[in-house]
């Protein structure tokens, strides 16, 4: 083994202490997959800038240069201190500087803006951007637009916002009942009404988060994430019938979910609904088996792990079929979330088998039936 991937996996052993490493693992090379300028745009409040909050930062953003990782910097989004955001990069950079990473300074106004950012992150630099425009809106968006970054996070001292002394997740800017949130402070506003005004014109694929330093590679490398994330809610259809829905995206949606090749032809499977986003990143399949609702297939593809679709696609299967029963393997990440989610579970073999809403005569139908169940996939 390299010594760059011997430092690669101790990393990402290290990582355990926020999450499961297979977490880590996966949105590590899922980063990696993607073009340097596309891992993570990082808007940073000044308050963030001033220790212990700038410690962390710049120990977290070591930690990312070790993995291979390049994010962009944005200082001044939030600030209208023309001196102040100058002052702010400029220290920000020689502080990076001084323990070895590199970086290249820019303004978002720039020319060849983007293409610097790009050639920046390809050699290994990080982009430290200051915002001293009036248009700093149009400025973000630009950026969001050109980089298409996996993650945008906006980095507050608070770390994300809480209501009766518990975190909000997920906001979706649709809920009037999330987005009238009570006790903000004046930068959770900004951010908000910043976020609602660029994530109107765009699909339910944009998120923006709000995490802080001490908690930003919770943020990066686990699925639950440590701050609270707004976005567009998914738009999820619930069908009935093969006729009404793209059955090649279908499958391919699947085999990616999965990470698995289908060896049964969907067309031939018992539909009892099918619940899925209106862009095939995810979705359930229910069928029926002896005369029971049986959820066959449950899944998110790679690249939209993080954004909360896993939770509106449970939502509304369960609310469609309070009563139901489905089959995990014992390895599955999911295991976690479905103990939570489920009334019982039974370990039959290398199966979990796990249930909702059944009458006591129904279980063990429901376990037997789970264990006979057919194998879709290849076998790996």
């Amino acid at each position: 083994m390299s010594k760059k991937h011997s430092i690669r996996d101790s990393i990402i052993r290290s990582l355990s202490a926020i999450g499961a490493v297979k977490d880590a693992r996966f949105f590590v090379d899922l980063f990696s997959e993607q073009e340097p300028e596309k891992f993570a745009l990082i808007v940073i409040d000044p308050r963030c800038l001033k220790n212990p909050l700038l410690e962390s930062l710049i120990g977290n953003l070591r930690i990312l240069n070790d993995l291979g990782l390049t994010p962009t910097l944005l200082v001044g989004a939030l600030d209208d201190d023309m001196t102040s955001i100058r002052f702010s990069s400029q220290r920000l950079a020689k502080d990076l500087e001084s323990v070895k990473l590199r970086t290249v300074r820019l303004n978002t106004a720039s020319y060849g803006l983007i293409e610097s950012v790009k050639k920046a992150a390809k050699s290994g630099k990080i982009p430290v951007l200051e915002n001293t425009s009036i248009q700093k809106r149009k400025d973000l968006e630009n950026l969001v637009d050109k980089l298409a970054p996996a993650k945008v996070i906006f980095l507050q001292p608070s770390g994300g916002i809480s209501q009766a002394g518990r975190r909000v997740a997920v906001i979706n800017i649709d809920d009037k009942s999330q987005t009238a949130l009570k006790d903000l402070t004046p930068g959770q506003i900004r951010f908000i009404d910043m976020a609602r005004s660029m994530l109107r014109s765009r699909g339910s694929g944009q998120v923006f988060v709000i995490a802080s330093p001490l908690n930003l590679l919770q943020e990066l490398f686990t699925v639950k994430g440590s701050g609270t994330l707004i976005r567009n809610a998914a738009k999820v259809k619930i069908h009935k019938s093969l006729r009404t829905i793209d059955i090649d995206a279908l499958k391919a949606s699947i085999e990616f979910g999965f990470e698995k090749s289908l060896v049964t032809d969907i067309a031939n499977w018992n539909i009892h609904s099918i619940v899925i986003d209106e862009s095939y990143r995810a979705g359930a399949f229910l069928t029926k088996r002896s005369e029971l609702i049986y959820l066959s297939k449950f899944w998110v593809i790679k690249e939209a792990r993080g954004e909360g679709l896993a939770r509106d696609i449970w939502d509304v299967a369960i609310k469609k079929n309070p009563k139901l029963f489905w089959r995990s393997r014992m390895k599955n990440p999911f295991n976690d979330w479905y103990m939570k989610s489920c009334d019982g579970m039974q370990i039959a073999g290398d199966w979990r088998i796990f249930w909702r809403g059944l009458n006591p005569e129904e279980i063990q139908l429901a376990i037997e039936s789970a264990i006979n169940a057919p194998e879709d996939f290849e076998p790996q």
